[in-house]
């Protein structure tokens, strides 16, 4: 009877000792999950925040273009404006030129 005894006793002293080891095991491995879950909750929080500044960063860029393309738009305004200036300024330097040969002409004729 001792020896079934004794037999039963150290069973159950290695049980004890697995039991301890695998709830070790289970301690260590539930920090991981837990160092994990936290880990992956920060990185939730940081996609989030490049979300938000990544649709900021956009809107931004749409109003900047769409504000360049005003600036586009008034550039071609004062291309055209120049030009039609350029125009006006030749005719004007043509007109004084036939005026001046005019003038000198009529100078001319009343000398004569």
């Amino acid at each position: 009877v001792e020896m079934g005894y004794d037999e039963t006793n150290d069973k159950l002293i290695k049980a004890t000792e697995s039991l301890e080891e695998s709830e070790k095991q289970f301690k260590e491995v539930e920090g991981d999950v837990s160092a994990l879950t936290r880990r992956i909750m920060l990185m939730e929080e940081e996609d989030k925040k490049s979300a938000d500044n990544l649709c900021s960063t956009i809107t931004k860029l749409a109003l900047t273009s769409k504000s360049a393309d005003n600036v586009l738009k008034a550039v071609k305004i004062v291309e055209s404006t120049c030009m039609n200036n350029e125009v006006t300024i030749e005719e004007l330097d043509k007109n004084l030129r036939a005026t001046i040969k005019m003038a000198v002409d009529n100078e001319q004729k009343l000398d004569e």
